[in-house]
C-alpha cells in the first residue's frame, strides 16, 4: 500500500518517537524522524513525496499554523496529526486546516496502518496536482503584462469588448492577446483557460470584476 514512499515522523518526545519509528520499521515501512516542527519545515521542500506524522503536544493557539506552513511548502504531503487525548474541537481544527486524520497518542498499530493507508491513497493525486500547479506557474511566467491583463479580464467573465474598454485598447488587440496567451498556456478552450488560472493562482480583484 505504501509504494516505497517514506513516512516523516515529527515528535518532540524522544522515547515515543523512537518506539513508534521502530514499530513502523518492523512493518517494513521507510521512516525518517524529526525532533521538531521547525526541523521538518526547514527540510520539507527537499524531501521526496511521502506522508507526515505530526505529533502536536502543546495546546497553543498557533498549533494549526504548523499544518498550514507545511502544506504551503508541500501541498502534496498528506499530514496525519497525533495528539494526547485530542478533543473533538482539536481534531476538527486539524482537519479544517488540511490534515487528513487526527490520531490519539499512543495509537495502536492497526489504527496507524489504516490512517497511513488512507493517506497514501491520496498521495498520487496530490503529487499530480502539485506538478500541475508548478507547470501552470511556469507557463504564466511567459505571459506579457498585457496578456495577463487580458487573462484577468477573461477570468472575471468580461467580453472582449469589455476588456478592450477596461484596458483602453482595441477589440482586435484583445483578440490578438487572447490568441497569443492561449497558445503560450497550451489551452484551446475557455474551460481549460479558467482551470489554468485557478492552478496559477490568478484571482479577480475588485477592479477586474467592475
Amino acid at each position: 500500500m505504501f509504494n516505497n514512499h517514506a513516512i516523516y515522523l515529527v515528535d518532540s518526545d524522544a522515547a515515543y518517537r523512537r518506539r513508534l519509528a521502530l514499530d513502523l520499521r518492523n512493518q517494513g515501512i521507510e521512516i525518517r524522524t524529526f525532533v521538531s516542527e521547525r526541523e521538518l519545515i526547514e527540510a520539507v521542500e527537499g524531501l521526496p513525496a511521502g506522508c507526515i506524522l505530526l505529533a502536536i503536544r502543546t495546546q497553543e493557539p498557533g498549533d494549526q499554523d504548523v499544518i498550514r506552513t507545511i502544506l504551503a511548502r508541500r501541498s502534496d504531503m498528506p499530514i496525519i496529526v497525533m495528539r494526547v487525548e485530542p478533543s473533538i474541537q482539536e481534531a476538527v481544527q486539524a482537519l479544517r486546516v488540511g490534515a487528513v486524520d487526527c490520531l490519539t497518542i499512543p495509537c495502536s498499530m492497526p489504527k496507524m496502518r489504516a490512517a497511513l493507508d488512507y493517506a497514501f491513497q491520496l498521495l498520487p493525486t496530490r503529487i499530480a496536482d502539485r506538478e500541475s500547479v508548478a507547470e501552470a506557474i511556469g507557463l504564466r511566467a511567459h505571459l506579457t503584462r498585457r496578456e495577463e491583463d487580458v487573462l484577468r479580464g477573461i477570468v472575471a467573465g468580461m467580453t472582449n469588448r469589455a476588456i478592450a474598454e477596461h484596458l483602453s485598447i482595441g477589440v482586435r488587440t484583445v483578440e490578438m492577446h487572447r490568441g497569443n496567451l492561449m497558445q503560450k498556456l497550451r489551452v484551446d478552450n475557455l474551460a481549460s483557460l479558467l482551470r489554468f488560472a485557478a492552478l496559477a493562482g490568478i484571482t479577480i480583484s475588485d477592479e477586474d470584476a467592475a
